[in-house]
């Protein structure tokens, strides 16, 4: 069995920014940079004839690149009881549509997703009982971060294993989206 989801990988420059903002938060478990990344669908455990299905079928989603805007703080759960600090990415139309053929894809394979509302973020730290008050402190301070706009050309199959450290993501297949519209196709 393998533990997989697919995400958009993130470019070295967001990643540096997010990481910057990984620190002044006692009872946060920060993710590392590396790790960093937005989830179109995440699948779960499946067995390797399903995941090498779904990989054929993600090979098969044709899309072009997503403008990703990463902005403002939040988290889930209330200030009492915080369990995750992200960056929201906005919920654009393009973004949607490739999110929904990721999940068509998944379901072809016979590896339906998670079923939750797609709301695009990305992780920044898990929160074990931070001070409500430090975390509102800490909101305040860096609530409007936001990083530059980029362009995700590539999806990404990983699979993940969870270690006492936290996970552990390998990247199992990297399938590239198309131009963005009004991109003019690399000349031969």
């Amino acid at each position: 069995m393998i533990r997989l989801f697919v995400a958009l990988p993130l470019p070295d420059a967001a990643r540096r920014r997010l990481a910057d903002l990984a620190h002044g938060l006692p009872g946060a478990r920060w993710i590392p940079a590396e790790n960093y990344h937005l989830t179109l669908a995440f699948v779960g455990e499946v067995d390797l004839a399903r995941a090498e299905a779904l990989a054929e079928e993600l090979a098969a989603v044709v899309h072009p690149a997503v403008e990703v805007r990463l902005s403002g703080l939040g988290i889930a759960g209330d200030a009492h009881r915080a369990r995750t600090l992200w960056m929201e990415a906005a919920r654009t139309p393009p973004l949607a549509e490739l999110q929904a053929r990721v999940v068509r894809a998944c379901r072809a394979a016979g590896c339906p997703p998670e079923a939750r509302r797609f709301a695009p973020h990305v992780t920044l730290a898990r929160l074990r009982a931070a001070d409500p008050a430090r975390l509102q402190d800490y909101l305040s301070q860096h609530g409007a971060a936001s990083c530059d706009p980029f362009a995700a050309d590539a999806m990404i199959l990983y699979s993940s294993r969870l270690a006492p450290e936290g996970s552990v993501y390998t990247e199992e297949a990297r399938f590239p989206l198309g131009p963005m519209a009004g991109e003019a196709l690399p000349s031969a």
